[in-house]
């Protein structure tokens, strides 16, 4: 079914303005004609200063008074509407414009953590997409989606803050250097709060190294008090690192790696988000993203300090 324009429907308006007049006019000769059996000439031509016919001669005008109404009507719903439509021109172009600036923002600084240490990079890139598979299985909202989309790539922006020595560190780390690498999430927080578009991530940001059992960090939270979107993350922040090369570690076989996180359900992950990890590991999909980063890998062991 053909759907009616907005021009359509205020040309409709306009034109039943205009012909209302008429219609009146009609109605109430007819009515005449009925009650007195009198044509209108007749009575207007009539001498006798009747209500009746000052009513006719005042009701003739209806039509020309009803056209001149409909004509104001018409220019001041054109002339809301031109105004009315510049306005939403200039709010979209505004908004795409913003959209742009927080997108290339973003990849600013996911670009900003790759170049702080070449064995985390493509780290947030990979998060993401595991972020997102898990969020799917787990019939996450259009909305939350686009939340977790924007807090995968920008979770470890914290560790901008961190020294570099502690990052591409070979051995283990001290007490109080794990100390200062547990500070990001937090120094994440104070880089990204200043931007107001950016207020629904923080709680993931923030919170994705809590664990269930309320031992993580940065602030001990606990099963729900974590938020859900946090959970996913942590499920495939920890993926990735357990399946990634570090300068302290090799990496370790998807399977095997699936079978760590496994053990640790229901006291550092959210079981419900592992058993989406379990249930979509094995599809093409989700490997997809290696194959995208295959060439950072040789990038970072060429590049990585010795």
């Amino acid at each position: 079914m053909k759907s009616t324009t907005a021009k359509e429907e205020h040309d409709h308006i306009s034109l039943f303005i205009s012909f209302s007049g008429w219609l009146i006019l009609l109605a109430y000769l007819y009515r005449i004609y009925l009650d007195s059996g009198r044509d209108i000439i007749s009575l207007i031509a009539s001498s006798e200063p009747t209500i009746e016919t000052q009513y006719t001669l005042l009701i003739l005008f209806a039509p020309l008074i009803s056209s001149i109404l409909g004509y104001i009507v018409n220019k001041r719903i054109v002339r809301y509407k031109e105004q009315y439509l510049k306005e939403v021109r200039f709010k979209d172009l505004a908004e795409n414009e913003l959209l742009e600036i927080i997108n290339s923002l973003i990849f600013a600084f996911v670009n900003a953590l790759d170049a702080k240490s070449p064995w985390t990079m493509g780290h947030s890139m990979r998060v993401r997409h595991y972020s997102l598979l898990l969020a799917a299985e787990l019939d996450v909202s259009d909305e939350d989606l686009q939340f977790l989309d924007i807090a995968a790539l920008l979770h470890d922006i914290g560790k901008i803050g961190t020294y570099d020595d502690i990052l591409n560190k070979v051995g283990e780390l001290t007490e109080d250097e794990y100390n200062l690498i547990k500070m990001h999430p937090g120094h994440a927080v104070q880089i990204l709060s200043p931007i107001k578009k950016f207020k629904e991530i923080l709680p993931i940001v923030k919170h994705h190294h809590e664990r269930l059992d309320g031992r993580g960090y940065p602030d001990g939270i606990a099963n729900q008090k974590i938020p859900f979107l946090a959970r996913i993350l942590c499920v495939a922040d920890a993926y990735d690192a357990i399946t990634s090369e570090r300068p302290y570690k090799s990496h370790m076989l998807k399977d095997d790696a699936v079978r760590e996180v496994v053990k640790k359900a229901g006291t550092q992950f959210d079981p419900d988000v592992v058993s989406a990890l379990v249930k979509i590991h094995k599809n093409p999909e989700f490997d997809a993203i290696i194959e995208k980063s295959r060439f950072l890998s040789e990038a970072q062991k060429t590049s990585a300090p010795t």
